[in-house]
């Protein structure tokens, strides 16, 4: 059973020219929405997708899912109506350390100043229906930290939106997609149900549920184009994160050691004409 799985970051209008791609309007999000449900496809949150994908219910629906990455604060302003108007659940994986502050690990791209999330818009949100997930303490590429600072970027945004919640979260996303077999299993162990990847592909019923396949939306993908998508005509499946492509991939990047920053590095390389070749091998890291 194929799944597709919406991956947002910025909903709003107005941003710095190297972010542009990484941005998506109010009006196009509810055209995405509204074309995705006109397939048949019904809204599930992560947390809900991975107790359906563990008990085996509900598998003669079409199922959907929509995420938004970072915790920015037009998450409220842009997104939250859109959902609202249409009564389209949504997962939120928040990245704890600026929470109340600003995205500065988005310097690079021009928008080090973009305002996020404050603690009580989240706490706001988790009580309107929102799932509130994981996305690291502060933004880092968690395959190149060793597995002690690892370990303390997933386990202190867990505590600290279970803390903030008064439940502890269910769901985790890696910043900028990247993982390792040992990241996986910190994720696991930190008691996290599922987690997502990026891959720009389609999620399938036997996924690993700790490396979700995720479609990575931007303003370009108009109705035609996205069914196109859900049909498996422009995307396919994300490969296996233990296959031979993604270990060496995982292997190439422990070399290099990352030179220079590489933010948005999978989304970047989606420009490329082989697309999702490439960002399946970096997102499935």
């Amino acid at each position: 059973m194929t799944v597709p799985i919406l991956m947002y970051h910025s909903i709003g209008n107005d941003c710095s020219a190297g972010y542009r791609r990484w941005m998506v309007t109010p009006d196009r999000l509810e055209s995405q929405l509204r074309a995705v449900r006109s397939l048949g496809y019904r809204f599930v949150t992560i947390r809900e997708l991975a107790h359906i994908r563990r008990n085996g219910g509900l598998y003669g629906h079409r199922l959907a899912a929509v995420t938004f990455d970072d915790g920015l604060a037009d998450f409220l302003s842009g997104a939250v109506p859109v959902l609202e108007r249409l009564g389209v659940p949504a997962t939120l994986f928040v990245t704890t350390g600026y929470v109340g502050e600003t995205a500065r690990w988005l310097a690079g791209l021009g928008e080090g100043d973009r305002p996020m999330l404050a603690k009580s818009d989240i706490q706001a949100l988790a009580r309107s229906g929102i799932e509130c997930g994981a996305h690291s303490h502060t933004h880092p590429q968690l395959d190149l930290l060793d597995p002690a600072a690892a370990s303390r970027e997933v386990l202190t945004s867990r505590d600290l939106l279970g803390d903030w919640l008064g439940s502890m979260p269910r769901s985790f996303a890696y910043p900028h997609g990247y993982y390792t077999q040992p990241v996986r299993e910190i994720v696991a162990q930190a008691g996290f149900s599922s987690a997502c990847r990026v891959a720009h592909a389609l999620s399938r019923r036997e996924e690993d549920p700790y490396a979700l396949a995720r479609i990575i939306m931007t303003e370009r993908i108009d109705q035609p184009a996205l069914e196109r998508m859900l049909r498996g005509q422009e995307i396919g499946y994300a490969p296996p994160s233990d296959s031979l492509p993604i270990r060496a991939w995982r292997l190439v990047r422990r070399i290099q050691g990352l030179a220079r920053p590489a933010a948005y590095l999978p989304l970047l390389l989606c420009t490329h004409p082989h697309a999702h070749t490439f960002a399946d091998l970096i997102s499935a890291v």
